[in-house]
């Protein structure tokens, strides 16, 4: 079975022969690890290699030195560990929103980078193409805490912002879905603190959940698979997210609670891996780490598929433990749904 075939048969519920593997690489791992985590990687490839990223510049190019990204926010990073913090906000003001021209996501440029990318890419694993992010993107603009506020004390401005970056993700959408050597398209916003969603979850089925609803319909329609990203308690509006079409689902699965996130989605949304990156992968044993991985399997990928193997790589993330990792996805055989 090839790449494309498994990760398809997992999407589906359709019997994969194993777990799907998917790479996640921070900068700070790259730059400890370097050839070393390249052969571990070879010795594991990923069956989902991703292409065609929305924005340049929230990474930068070194610590401590500006950046701007596609939209003109500017970044500064401090770190190797995480992309930046935003320290201007061109839409700040709202009097700049009138004049502020946003940047054109799908340009035949864009798409012809994107089409390189997949050149690269052998026609038997399956290609995921980036979407991009609409809440963040928002307070990218505007500013997190005032955006939060202007929620509540100025909705119209807000929804004015919503829909103009919801315009140019259609755009960029409907050309992504004309490019048949893609299979999915992952969207990607995190919406979850610690504790609970940043905004009131009634106030988000009113004000985003639509918005969201027209690009997945839009990417499914066309035959895509809909990937979605969220870090966070998200879990109230995880079954709004499946009501409205997404199909891979990458949440903090230690945070939820892999039981309560099993109960949710079991069966219904495949669970793209988050092997718990702020205490097993990078404090944990490999034993630790293993377990973790027979633990999600065990919960998510035995309907018949359900389960995408993915682990976030940062430099306090012993070798060893991502050799573990990796070793016990691959090892993992089909899952058969339980007789109910």
């Amino acid at each position: 079975m090839n790449s494309r075939e498994r990760v398809n048969r997992a999407i589906e519920f359709r019997g994969p022969d194993r777990v799907p593997i998917t790479h996640a690489t921070l900068p700070g791992a790259w730059r400890r690890y370097g050839p070393a985590l390249e052969g571990i990687y070879r010795r594991y490839p990923e069956d989902v290699p991703s292409v065609g990223a929305v924005s340049a510049g929230e990474w930068g190019p070194e610590i401590g030195v500006p950046s701007r990204d596609t939209w003109g926010a500017l970044w500064v990073r401090t770190t190797d560990e995480h992309k930046g913090q935003v320290v201007y906000h061109p839409l700040a003001d709202w009097q700049a929103l009138q004049r502020y021209e946003p940047p054109n996501t799908a340009s035949d440029a864009r798409l012809a980078e994107l089409r390189a990318s997949l050149t690269h890419i052998a026609g038997d694993r399956y290609a995921l193409a980036d979407g991009d992010t609409l809440w963040q993107r928002m307070f990218y603009l505007h500013g997190y805490q005032a955006t939060l506020e202007d929620l509540l004390l100025r909705p119209e401005r807000c929804a004015e912002l919503r829909d103009l970056i919801l315009a140019v993700m259609l755009r960029r959408v409907e050309r992504l879905c004309q490019i048949s050597e893609l299979h999915g398209i992952h969207f990607r916003d995190d919406w979850g603190t610690q504790e609970s969603l940043m905004i009131n979850p009634a106030f988000w089925r009113r004000f985003f959940k639509p918005a969201y609803a027209r690009l997945f319909a839009l990417a499914r329609a066309a035959g895509k698979h809909v990937w979605f990203h969220s870090d966070g308690a998200i879990a109230s509006v995880i079954p709004d997210l499946m009501e409205i079409g997404v199909q891979v689902l990458n949440p903090q699965v230690s945070l939820i609670g892999r039981e309560k996130l099993a109960s949710m989605c079991g069966g219904r949304v495949c669970i793209q891996a988050d092997i718990d990156r702020q205490w097993t992968l990078p404090f944990g044993s490999p034993a630790q780490v293993r377990a973790a991985v027979r633990a999600d399997i065990d919960a998510f990928g035995r309907y018949g598929g359900g389960y995408i193997g993915r682990g976030e790589v940062a430099s306090d993330v012993p070798l060893q433990n991502v050799v573990a990792m990796l070793e016990e996805m691959l090892r993992s055989t089909r899952k058969r749904a339980p007789d109910i």
